[in-house]
């Protein structure tokens, strides 16, 4: 007999609730932030719990929130255990206690998987920026894109390596085949009795923390760069300052040659930040003001804003430079090409 309408929607809402339910308790696993150790004592503890008091779900809260085995309830993410154990479903304990059980079998692998796409990824990145001289170029930007790209890709990758029970390959991880194996069978367990997709919940996981990742290196990715081009041709380099006279005034560097100080503004991109903290050097501490951009976003307009300020110099990358008129007729913007030829030359050129 064919299901009716009203039949459909309750499989459908019931198959929500139990991804939500299944996401959610990996995030919060997550949050808990437990070592392999702590991770397999907690498995260890709910399979007690559940077999010692049948199921029963408040002597299963009681007996795990009085715990202190896993997480002191002096410690801060103390509140993130607490949590997990409150969902707990008086009618779905069992289902509880298989999600939390596979979630943690699944995390225990997220780090191998994160790991294993770092490592893959950054040395293909590397191989392929060894044939790019022009670290300020929109070529090597865009080369520095794979890293990041291809951690996304080869995580997503990973991750159904790790959770298709028909795949043909083990990938990357076929010297964890056996215990590979072993989460089959309770991924297909949950599949099958709550329609859990443990492929997609486990991929939103891994692709938060691959998120964090990157956003945590991506600021000082092209500042890295501009370090890498200019260092080693000039004195007294130093990181992030404000100026000594203008407080509102910030460089990513500055550095000194032939006698005379200048400071570095690095910004992939200007967006709207062209506007802010520029000032003529002359109520400045510094001689000369540097911007370095790689010039995607770099119209005329903005270029004349910023050179309205005496002492500035612009440095773009060679396509931006070489496809805009305005940038090549402007005395004051340097292609990136050119530093990589004649840096200390051209330096010296302008900071007399």
């Amino acid at each position: 007999m064919p299901l009716t309408k009203q039949q459909n929607a309750k499989i459908e809402r019931e198959t929500y609730d139990n991804n939500l339910l299944f996401y959610t308790i990996l995030k919060t696993l997550v949050q808990c932030k437990l070592n392999e150790q702590k991770m397999i004592a907690l498995q260890s503890l709910i399979h007690k719990s559940f077999q010692s008091f049948n199921g029963d779900a408040d002597k299963m809260k009681e007996f795990l929130l009085s715990s202190e085995r896993i997480v002191k309830p002096e410690v801060a993410i103390r509140g993130y255990y607490d949590n997990l154990v409150n969902l707990i479903d008086l009618d779905k304990t069992e289902m509880w206690l298989q999600m939390v059980d596979a979630g943690i079998d699944l995390l225990l692998f997220k780090d191998l998987i994160l790991q294993e796409s770092k490592a893959y990824t950054l040395a293909r990145q590397q191989e392929a920026e060894k044939e790019i001289k022009d670290h300020l170029s929109v070529e090597y930007d865009a080369s520095n894109l794979s890293q990041p790209y291809g951690q996304r890709v080869l995580s997503s990758l990973l991750v159904f390596a790790l959770t298709d029970p028909k795949r043909r390959s083990e990938f990357l991880l076929e010297s964890s085949n056996r215990r590979v194996k072993q989460i089959y069978l309770k991924i297909i367990k949950l599949a099958n009795n709550y329609s859990i997709n443990c492929n997609n919940m486990l991929i939103l996981v891994v692709d938060e923390s691959v998120n964090q990742s990157i956003k945590s290196k991506a600021g000082a990715s092209y500042e890295d760069r501009v370090e890498y081009m200019i260092k080693p041709y000039v004195e007294n380099w130093k990181g992030h300052s404000h100026d000594e006279n203008i407080r509102a005034m910030e460089y990513d560097f500055t550095f000194s040659l032939n006698g005379k100080k200048a400071g570095i503004s690095a910004k992939r991109t200007l967006r709207e930040r062209y506007k802010q903290n520029h000032e003529d050097v002359e109520s400045l501490s510094v001689d000369y003001v540097f911007v370095f951009t790689l010039g995607t976003d770099l119209n005329e307009d903005k270029l004349d804003s910023l050179l309205q300020k005496g002492g500035t110099y612009v440095v773009v990358s060679r396509e931006a430079y070489d496809s805009k008129k305005y940038l090549r007729d402007n005395s004051n913007v340097i292609s990136s090409e050119t530093l990589v030829n004649s840096c200390k030359e051209t330096l010296s050129s302008i900071i007399k």
